[in-house]
C-alpha cells in the first residue's frame, strides 16, 4: 500500500531528482506538487514543475503555484548559482497542461 503524499518544493535540479523519485517510489503516491519561491522566482518555479511532470509524462499530479516569497527574509534570485531558468539553465519541455488554482481535501 502506498503512501499518499503532497511534495512543496521551489523546483531545480535537487527538486527534480526529488520529484523523479517520489513518483518511481512504490511506496509512495504523489497527489500534488506545491511550488513556492526559493533560488527562483514563483512564475518559474511553477512552470518547472508543470515542464517536470510533462517530461515525466505524470500530468496526472495536480499542480498549483504556493508562496510568492519566502516567510522570513526576502526573496533571493540565485541566477549566478542555479541559472536563469532555475534548472542549471536547463529548457524543460513546454508544459501540456495547466495547474489548479486551489488543491482540496477530499
Amino acid at each position: 500500500m502506498s503512501r499518499p503524499i503532497i511534495i512543496d518544493c521551489d523546483p531545480g535540479l535537487d527538486d527534480a531528482i526529488a520529484l523523479a523519485m517520489a513518483l518511481r517510489a512504490p511506496t509512495l503516491d504523489v497527489k500534488a506538487v506545491t511550488t513556492s519561491a526559493g533560488n527562483q522566482t514563483p512564475q518559474k518555479t511553477l512552470h518547472n514543475a508543470l515542464g517536470l511532470l510533462t517530461l515525466m509524462q505524470r500530468q496526472d499530479v495536480l499542480v498549483a503555484g504556493g508562496a510568492a516569497k519566502p516567510l522570513m527574509r526576502d526573496l533571493v534570485i540565485a541566477d549566478y548559482v542555479h541559472g536563469d531558468t532555475g534548472m542549471g539553465n536547463t529548457h524543460l519541455p513546454a508544459p501540456d497542461f495547466q495547474p489548479v488554482n486551489k488543491l482540496r481535501s477530499s
